[in-house]
Formats: C-alpha cells, sequence, structure tokens
C-alpha cells in the first residue's frame, strides 16, 4: 500500500468515527420532529419538546425515636430534602452482626465530631424487631445516631426496599455483606465501605468530601 492509499484510508477512517460520534450526539437532542400539516394541507413539520423524565421513589423511614426521614431515590441519586446541605452515611446492618455492633460506637463518634455537616442514618435489614429492643441495642453498643426500624408491611418494607436499591447502584448481591456503609455527598455516591472498618478511615473520606483535608 502506497503513502497515498494509506493517508486516504486514514482519512476514511477519522471521518467514519467522527460520525459516529455526531449520530450519538444527535441521538441526544432533547428535539424531536411530529410531522402535521398546516392550513393549505401541506405536509410540514414542528419541533416537539421531549422532556427526559426520571423515576423517583420515596423511601420513608421511620426512626425507634418517633422521627421519620424521608429518602428519595432520582436516578441514581439518594438524597434526604430535610437534610440537603449534609454528607449522609448510611448504615445498613443487622442487631445480630458483631461486626455491626462493633462499628456502631465509631459511627457515634463520628456524628458526634461533624453534628452540622453529616447525618448517619442506621437502616435495619431484619425483621420482627421492635422499637423498644432497637432502642436496647443502641444503649448497649452506643448507637448515639439516628436508626431506623421500617421493616414491617405496615411502613411496606422501606428498609428493605432502600437496602435493595443501594445494593442495586453498587452491584451488590441481594444478600450483600454487612455491615454496608454507604455514603453520598449532594445525593451523589462518594464511597462505601464492607465490614467493619477504622474510624480513621472514614473520617479521612468525610474530610475529603467536605474538602477538610489538611485544615484542623
Amino acid at each position: 500500500m502506497n503513502i497515498v492509499t494509506k493517508t486516504l484510508a486514514s482519512v476514511l477512517l477519522i471521518a467514519l468515527f467522527q460520525g459516529c460520534e455526531y449520530k450519538k450526539e444527535d441521538n441526544m437532542n432533547s428535539t424531536s420532529f411530529e410531522s402535521i400539516t398546516n392550513e393549505d394541507n401541506v405536509p410540514t413539520k414542528t419541533y416537539k419538546k421531549v422532556e427526559n423524565l426520571i423515576a423517583k421513589t420515596e423511601y420513608i423511614l421511620n426512626s425507634v425515636t418517633g422521627e421519620s426521614v424521608t429518602v428519595i431515590k432520582e436516578g441514581t441519586r439518594f438524597y434526604i430534602p430535610d437534610f440537603p446541605n449534609k454528607l449522609v452515611l448510611f448504615d445498613f446492618f443487622t442487631t445480630w452482626c458483631p461486626s455491626c455492633r462493633s462499628v456502631a460506637p465509631h459511627l457515634a463518634n463520628i456524628q458526634k465530631k461533624y453534628p452540622k455537616e453529616l447525618l448517619v442514618l442506621g437502616v435495619l435489614i431484619e425483621e420482627n424487631k421492635s422499637d423498644e429492643e432497637l432502642i436496647k441495642f443502641k444503649k448497649r453498643y452506643k448507637a448515639d445516631y439516628m436508626i431506623s426500624n421500617s421493616t414491617s408491611s405496615d411502613t411496606n418494607y422501606a428498609n428493605f426496599k432502600l437496602s435493595n436499591s443501594v445494593a442495586s447502584l453498587l452491584r451488590q448481591p441481594r444478600s450483600f455483606p454487612i455491615p454496608l456503609l454507604v455514603m453520598f455527598k449532594n445525593g451523589e455516591y462518594f464511597t462505601h465501605y464492607v465490614g467493619a472498618v477504622p474510624e480513621e478511615m472514614i473520617e479521612s473520606d468525610i474530610k475529603e468530601a467536605l474538602d477538610l483535608r489538611g485544615n484542623k
């Protein structure tokens, strides 16, 4: 193959990729054509706006102390409208899990250090637990942060449904390891941890999310 042939082949290859890229952008355009006829009965075209609707799901979580928190899933975002400016750290746990018990006081310490910037939300994924039992759990394992017990038909199994949605986002199986700690910033996924992890590791990521690294 001579130089002219090689050059021509290169130009055609570049043009091919540019064309594909253009078509992709064209397909993402939010405007579509709708064929109609005007007053003279002549076919014409007009533009019709196409709204990109994103499904929104609400999970209403009831805490053991009588508070109610609404978590909204919008696409891949998970956020709490009542706390728009806070990092949210979900703790998906059970009361019988040793690692869940061991991480609880560390989550409480972190919540105490960042009361204005962070919301730690324990999400029980265990059935048939009364609020009284969970209050005892909080006291015994020093879990001094909000814990939700919405795991009954009365609350539409909100905890289970939320945990399945978050696990799906992380591509975790339904029977994922616990505790599963997942942090969101402004509704966007930031990081997650599987199992009990050092308090210092979580706090380091919180500082990064808050742009506090290197600051006292």
